[in-house]
């Protein structure tokens, strides 16, 4: 019996900096606030508000407390109504969303029609497309690419996409388009973790897949790990079913960069015990074979 987790699974720098900033922030003010989920991990959430940190979604629930600036950041507009108000700002983004808003505004200067390849509806995403000016269009992937010539094509992507769908769109528009530049803004984290996922995945007859169902990045390892093998997507230990594990002796693990360290070990030691080995139950994240910490 081998139960393994992918390397790199868990929290990314992003992530460990917009916790510990809030953390830190907490310990001066009474009254603290982030706008949004500061993550897509709803229990990591939870935690923070039985800590004094509570979520609200508009910036009329602000109340004037100090704010904390989710990781996916927020629209540009949102960030000057705050600063027009004299609201403390507390800004978690994510350093490489941040990047990749300053590299998009780049292209727009330049006379580029962008193109962001990311989901319309995610937060990271609408605060990208609050910097730019003009028409942009927002795929999914190159089948949503509407059917049209283009002169200069400029791509940026949402950080937590996937290489493989970047590729797709870039040839597709190679027909359509006279000049492309390609900002490749899918973090590095992003991709460590969807490699290992995949490694893994060949190597397992099932892949649990732990983090947030409103996670993007923890969707697509989800998506990419069923290409490979049966997988299950599911935020705490309580989800798993022990029939799952019925006669099969190598699973594998794998978790979103926004989901802490406990849950992955609750979900370890759950899947030990459905398969009947107690003994091999551990305490740290780092006890469960396969694990290996962003370098």
């Amino acid at each position: 019996m081998s139960v393994r987790i992918a390397r790199n699974s868990g929290f990314c720098f992003g992530v460990k900096r917009a916790i510990n900033l809030a953390l830190d922030a907490a310990k001066n003010h009474d009254s603290i606030i982030t706008l949004g989920p500061i993550i897509h991990n709803p229990q990591m959430v939870q935690k923070l508000a039985s800590e004094g940190i509570m979520s609200v979604d508009d910036t009329k629930e602000i109340n004037n407390r100090p704010t904390i600036i989710r990781s996916h950041g927020v629209k540009k507009e949102t960030l000057l109504e705050l600063q027009d108000f004299g609201i403390e700002i507390i800004n978690a983004t994510c350093p490489y969303v941040s990047k990749a808003q300053e590299q998009a505004q780049i292209l727009s200067k330049e006379g580029y029609q962008v193109i962001i390849m990311g989901d319309k509806d995610h937060p990271e995403v609408k605060a990208l497309r609050s910097y730019l000016d003009g028409e942009v269009i927002i795929v999914e992937n190159a089948s949503e690419l509407p059917a049209k010539k283009f002169g200069k094509i400029g791509i940026i992507c949402q950080t937590t996409r996937n290489i493989t769908d970047l590729e797709n769109l870039v040839q597709k528009l190679i027909s359509q388009s006279h000049e492309i530049r390609v900002i490749n803004t899918i973090c590095n984290a992003t991709s460590v973790r969807q490699e290992s996922t995949v490694e893994l995945a060949k190597q397992s007859e099932v892949m649990i897949v732990i983090g947030g169902k409103n996670s993007s990045n923890t969707k697509m390892l989800a998506k990419i790990s069923k290409n490979f093998v049966e997988t299950y997507h599911i935020e705490t230990e309580r989800e798993i079913e022990c029939k799952w594990f019925k006669d099969k002796v190598n699973i594998g693990i794998t978790a979103g960069a926004s989901t802490p360290d406990w849950i992955i070990v609750e979900v370890h030691n759950k899947i030990i015990k459905c398969m009947g080995n107690i003994d091999k139950k551990v305490d740290n994240i780092e006890d469960i074979p396969g694990f290996k910490e962003d370098e």
